[in-house]
């Protein structure tokens, strides 16, 4: 993972430039693909406080940090990509992929399929 610009400094807003921006000017990255920002906004109704954006076996993901709980969830803006809420050392978790994590992680993560009240059981799940 990449921290966003400084540390602590980037909100959502930031993240859905970032997006904006890749799509633009990286357009092979999301041929036949479709972004779903609204993901992103929705997402800002849980009031994060520090957004990493990821590289590598995370890349597209985006990592949210909130007061009060040591979960962070993963969402990537991509549709045909499910959210995951991490607990325990998530910045080991995410050095490895989605396989791995759940081969060898299976009752540190929670993932959420974003269908109906998605928003409700990420928020449960922190």
């Amino acid at each position: 993972m990449r921290d966003s610009i400084r540390p602590g400094t980037w909100d959502i807003d930031d993240v859905i430039r970032h997006y904006r921006a890749q799509a633009r000017t990286r357009p092979e990255l999301y041929l036949d693909r479709v972004i779903d920002y609204g993901r992103l906004e929705a997402l800002k109704k849980l009031r994060p406080v520090k957004c990493y954006i990821g590289r590598e076996l995370w890349d597209g993901y985006v990592v949210f940090e909130f007061n009060g709980t040591r979960h962070v969830v993963l969402e990537c803006p991509v549709e045909g990509n499910a959210t995951y809420v991490l607990s325990g050392d998530w910045k080991r978790m995410v050095g490895h992929s989605k396989a791995f994590l759940r081969e060898h992680y299976p009752d540190s993560y929670t993932k959420v399929v974003h269908k109906g009240d998605w928003l409700d059981r990420v928020r449960y799940a922190l």
